[in-house]
């Protein structure tokens, strides 16, 4: 009885507290708000049920700026505090949409460079080993090669070229798996074209890697009769020496 009273105190005490809170805010100027915003955002998860940001207050909060002040210069960030919460509760290609969104809105906005940084971890939380999509993976290459000279000037330079390096690795060990999964099935042109597709993204890769090189060489040999087997099995001996394994199996194709 006692631990049911003060629960529904500390309940009371909370809802006191939000109801203060919301009167405050229904009041407060557009910087008022957006402080508001900026600090829920920043609250720390502490405890399973009242740590962290309150998402839906972050929402409600976003609302009143933009109804009561659409013309704000805080107002400008909606969309890019939309990604923030889409980020944190881990909905990443809503994220993706808002962080687009405030940049075909905002093209000339200070915090530019941050919504392309977040795109791409937000691409980057989606690269994954578990299945066969790669997308994420080559969406994060396509950028990094299309970065400005500011945004490689930039803070967050550091930890895009991270994840770009991550995604290079996660390409080439997905491409080989998928490559190998229609090898075995004797799906040759398939697995070929997953080599030749990743080539554009990460041709150094692909051609440094003997696996890469094996199965496209194989399925050259499999798929073309017109081609010179013995030059490109030789080319193969001569890159990668120690792939005995690999270069019996090519010489088979010559029997």
């Amino acid at each position: 009885m006692v631990s049911r009273i003060i629960l529904l105190s500390l309940l009371l005490l909370i809802f006191i507290s939000c109801t203060s809170q919301t009167a405050k805010l229904l009041g407060g100027s557009d910087k008022e708000i957006y402080d508001s915003i900026k600090s829920e955002l920043s609250k720390k998860k502490t405890l399973y049920i009242f740590g962290g940001p309150r998402f839906s207050k972050v929402e409600d909060m976003l609302l009143t700026l933009q109804v009561r002040y659409p013309y704000s210069e805080y107002t400008r960030e909606t969309y890019l505090i939309n990604g923030d919460v889409s980020y944190r509760t881990k909905d990443y290609y809503d994220a993706i949409d808002d962080y687009e969104m405030f940049i075909e809105e905002q093209p000339n906005h200070p915090k530019i460079n941050y919504a392309k940084y977040m795109i791409i971890k937000s691409y980057s939380e989606l690269m994954t080993t578990k299945d066969k999509d790669i997308s994420p993976s080559k969406k994060v290459i396509d950028l990094f090669n299309n970065l400005s000279i500011e945004m490689k000037d930039s803070q967050y330079f550091s930890e895009i070229e991270q994840i770009y390096g991550k995604a290079n690795i996660l390409l080439l060990e997905r491409t080989i798996y998928i490559a190998n999964f229609y090898l075995k099935k004797e799906s040759y042109d398939s697995s070929l074209k997953r080599i030749i597709e990743s080539e554009k993204s990460i041709k150094s890769l692909i051609s440094s890697n003997p696996e890469a090189q094996f199965i496209k060489i194989y399925c050259i040999l499999m798929i073309d009769p017109k081609t010179d087997k013995t030059k490109l099995i030789d080319d193969y001996v001569t890159n990668f020496p120690k792939q005995v394994g690999y270069i019996d199996d090519l010489y088979e194709t010559l029997k």
